[in-house]
């Protein structure tokens, strides 16, 4: 078998979400937002409910930002007390109208977990805002991260991490109304319109690849193929 051509390096995923806060009591007192598509209506029941839910992505929102070495070096230290599985990145979201910094934590187990997280983030000198309720709303999420690809075909990645994931490069830098409007007109035209689409910028020895992060459980390569296409002529459209 030969081997994978595998490109690891890093760059940005921005996509929009429907956001809420996790109740001040599961934060130790901290702004703590969450996607509300994986477990909606959880909100307003007693802590004891939460026994079997794990959390998704939760953005931890800080008083200022944070660079992709201060949260490695951070979450090295952290893992050494906290002998439970987190991924931390640095990010920006949408708060009240305006991008906040934020931390962005996956893969914790528990939402009961979060507080001691919050602390050992805290004794290493992250400072977080404080809790305020929030109402549910719709904001844009811009999260810096590593990328670990499998090159499929020219301007085709593979998420060497993630099956259900791939990475289709566009041609030009989209803005994010453009690059929102396109994506709901291709989709009004594909009968087989189940995907989560976002943005994807990733770094590369000499330039930047502008693409779609495309999620889709057990995508195969004919939709990969139509949907890059699709995206293709939408941007021709643009006469840009």
């Amino acid at each position: 078998m030969a081997d994978k051509n595998v490109i690891e390096t890093q760059g940005s995923i921005t996509k929009k979400e429907i956001l809420g806060t996790v109740e001040g009591d599961l934060t130790g007192g901290n702004l703590v937002l969450e996607n509300k598509h994986p477990f909606p209506g959880y909100h307003g029941k007693s802590v004891p409910d939460f026994h079997e839910l794990i959390p998704d992505s939760l953005f931890i929102i800080t008083r200022q930002p944070y660079t992709e070495e201060d949260v490695i070096r951070i979450s090295h230290k952290v893992r050494k007390v906290f002998k439970k599985r987190f991924d931390a990145a640095p990010g920006k979201i949408t708060v009240f109208n305006e991008m906040n910094p934020c931390i962005r934590i996956k893969f914790l187990q528990k939402y009961r977990d979060i507080p001691e997280l919050i602390d050992l983030f805290t004794n290493n000198g992250v400072q977080f805002a404080k809790y305020r309720r929030i109402t549910d709303y719709v904001g844009i999420i811009k999260i810096n991260k590593f990328f670990s690809l499998e090159l499929l075909d020219p301007g085709i990645y593979l998420d060497s991490e993630d099956p259900d994931m791939c990475y289709l490069q566009l041609p030009m830098n989209l803005d994010w109304d453009t690059f929102e409007r396109i994506t709901l007109s291709m989709k009004r035209n594909m009968e087989d319109n189940k995907f989560d689409a976002a943005q994807a910028m990733i770094f590369r020895k000499n330039c930047i690849i502008d693409s779609v992060r495309i999620y889709d459980h057990h995508i195969h390569r004919d939709k990969i193929n139509l949907i890059r296409d699709k995206y293709m002529a939408e941007v021709k459209k643009l006469n840009l």
